[in-house]
């Protein structure tokens, strides 16, 4: 069984290819660019980065320390209107300046690409109000940031979720803490069994610490009361973050309903993938099904008539890297498709950036608003086969 990585790098090398220098005139200060504002949200969004360190826990990759973790905090907070940031506040840098520069030398593009982007939430917003919300957790992908997703959470917390970005350092490519420090990843062999597992159960304790931070620390949520009982929490992850996902469902009673988007299960345990006692939903790139990925094949089975509901999605012109903001920031740098390779369309996919982000937002949403809010808002078609709204979707498998 091999895991699907999305090692930064590799997921970013296309950028360099549609890098100002070698397909535009050469500049010397890239323009400024801002991640879009959320898809019909309710509110505004602030945001926070904390480091964690877990003083129970030596770390399993560097035995030196203990393990620690990188949060980003994503909240609905107060509008300053005409889309600004409240006063004494700015938008949130898209990735910390030393992680940003390190990308431009890499990539071979301007000095100071990334640190031109943004994202669309005021660092240290107060929040709208402290009325008790609903969490939600994001895993990433294998070697990922949890930066590279920050469209969807985002999203999540301008729709009035308190949304907790986590990144798993030694796996993730590269950890930027608040003090400057870089940290890189260890070297793992995502086709080694032995390798991934080790992971995954790392990953797992990290989010377990991370839900007892969160729901111990109100001064992590900017004092914002979070729903932290038996299933009132959320969580979703792109590829081995989706298994962290799966995972999660099974050792820890507070996560209420999960999300996959595109990875491999991998149970650190016997028994089923998923908990037959919570609503699961898997996002799957076109071809990516229980032919070429075994535990596609069953896992919605192995729970037994009881349990809760579970869907399959498969996205038409949909790869892997699809589910990250790659293809946003692709449009957002305003790369013409015509100048597009065969192979940098291929780490693309052939569906619309914008689409892709459209069709996440509204059934991360949607989905998110069921399991925890019990709210339907029309939306319960989503979920069923012949789906006319989003005709690039086909539910492959529904288990009512």
């Amino acid at each position: 069984m091999t895991a699907q990585s999305s090692r930064l790098f590799r997921c970013f090398a296309i950028l360099s290819a549609l890098s100002w220098t070698t397909r535009a005139a050469p500049v010397t200060t890239p323009p400024t660019f801002r991640l879009p504002t959320p898809l019909n949200a309710t509110f505004s969004v602030g945001s926070q980065v904390f480091k964690l360190v877990d003083d129970s826990r030596v770390d399993p990759f560097n035995a030196t320390e203990k393990r620690a973790v990188e949060i980003t905090v994503s909240y609905p907070s107060i509008s300053q209107g005409g889309g600004a940031c409240p006063n004494g506040t700015s938008f949130a840098p898209y990735m910390p300046t030393l992680m940003a520069g390190l990308l431009d030398k890499s990539l071979g593009i301007p000095d100071g690409t990334f640190e031109s982007i943004s994202t669309d939430t005021c660092l240290g917003a107060p929040p709208v109000s402290l009325a008790q919300r609903k969490l939600i957790i994001f895993s990433p992908g294998l070697g990922a940031s949890r930066l590279l997703y920050q469209v969807y959470t985002t999203a999540l917390a301008a729709h009035g979720y308190v949304v907790v970005s986590v990144d798993h350092p030694y796996d993730a490519e590269v950890v930027e803490y608040p003090d400057g420090r870089l940290v890189f990843a260890a070297p793992i062999n995502d086709s080694s069994n032995t390798d991934i597992t080790r992971v995954v159960d790392t990953r797992v304790q990290d989010i377990q610490f991370v839900l007892n931070e969160v729901c111990g620390n109100g001064n992590l949520t900017q004092g914002i009361a979070v729903d932290c009982g038996v299933r009132k929490v959320g969580m979703f992850g792109h590829s081995l973050g989706g298994a962290t996902t799966a995972d999660m469902t099974i050792v820890d009673q507070r996560i209420a309903g999960g999300i996959n988007l595109d990875g491999t299960f991998f149970p650190t345990q016997s028994g089923p993938d998923v908990s037959p006692d919570t609503p699961f939903l898997v996002f799957a790139s076109e071809g990516h099904n229980g032919t070429v990925d075994a535990t596609y094949a069953d896992w919605y089975k192995v729970a037994g008539d009881n349990a809760s509901p579970r869907v399959m999605i498969t996205v038409k012109g949909a790869v892997h890297d699809t589910f990250t903001d790659f293809p946003i920031l692709v449009k957002l740098l305003g790369v013409p498709e015509t100048d597009l390779t065969a192979d940098e369309r291929a780490e693309l996919g052939t569906i619309d950036g914008y689409r892709i982000s459209e069709i996440l937002q509204v059934y991360l949403k949607a989905a998110f608003d069921l399991v925890l809010l019990n709210e339907v808002n029309g939306m319960e078609g989503l979920f069923n086969t012949g789906n006319q709204t989003f005709p690039e979707l086909e539910v492959v498998d529904e288990k009512p």
